[in-house]
């Protein structure tokens, strides 16, 4: 079976509201989508997307996805779809870097595999241990009142875990943003407070050792750097989660 087209789709977005994060430093109102599909010579068709979380959160661009593809998608033609491993790393060569312009073929080269077998993905990985992880539901930056009522909201929809976002110049509002969500949020329920980046580490030690008697949560990627977030884990006695810094499989 060779690979003998990929086609590119591109769709904006929109959400059904704005969606503030990093303290209202970041604003989103739609999301640039590309849909990939690979197709082969025996008719199995791959699916992907890349969908990067805005132009401003992380170093992925909507726009670059599709430009890449000018590089990467001759590098797959004619090529053997369940080879994917080497067909990565001449991706890597093609085009050093920029993992998000490779994740939709990387996706629809994975969906081609798992229909090949006749078999869900998880499967080909090794199989399912254990409980489902909860989803979190995803609460915008806004005052207590506000993000007590996404809260509500998410509930109502099923959610038992929360991701609120906080974070910025503010720091009295973030500690009433925390105590009102802390105060409403039942006792079987569990919240992430992610700052995404929004705080220095002075702000966050402030923060977090005022909540310390409240908050139940972890604090997620409270500063820019890995150096930083270490500063205020050794701290506070406040759980931290890292996401955005971490870049690579060293980190």
């Amino acid at each position: 079976m060779k690979i003998s087209g990929i086609t590119l789709w591109h769709r904006r977005l929109p959400l059904s509201k704005p969606y503030w994060l990093s303290g209202g430093r970041l604003k989103f109102e739609a999301l640039d989508s590309t849909f990939v599909r690979i197709e082969t010579d025996g008719g199995l068709v791959g699916w992907g997307e890349g969908c990067p979380w805005g132009e401003t959160y992380l170093p992925a661009f909507g726009g670059g996805i599709r430009a890449a593809m000018e590089l990467l998608a001759p590098v797959l033609i004619g090529e053997n779809p369940g080879d994917i491993d080497r067909l990565n790393r001449a991706m890597d060569l093609a085009l050093p870097g920029h993992p998000y312009a490779k994740s939709a073929l990387d996706m629809a080269l994975w969906d081609i595999a798992g229909k090949r077998a006749g078999a869900p993905l998880f499967e080909l990985f090794g199989g399912a241990e254990g409980e489902g992880v909860a989803v979190n539901s995803s609460i915008s930056t806004g005052t207590p009142e506000e993000m007590v009522a996404l809260i509500d909201q998410a509930r109502a929809k099923g959610y038992r875990t929360h991701s609120a976002k906080i974070g910025g110049a503010d720091i009295a509002g973030d500690i009433a943003r925390i105590e009102a969500i802390e105060a409403a949020l039942p006792a079987d329920e569990n919240v992430t407070y992610d700052i995404n980046r929004a705080w220095v580490p002075g702000v966050a030690i402030q923060v977090m050792q005022s909540v310390a008697g409240s908050a139940r949560g972890w604090f997620e990627q409270p500063c820019q750097t890995l150096d930083q977030c270490a500063v205020v884990a050794a701290s506070t006695t406040q759980p931290i989660m890292l996401d955005e810094c971490l870049q690579t499989f060293q980190d």
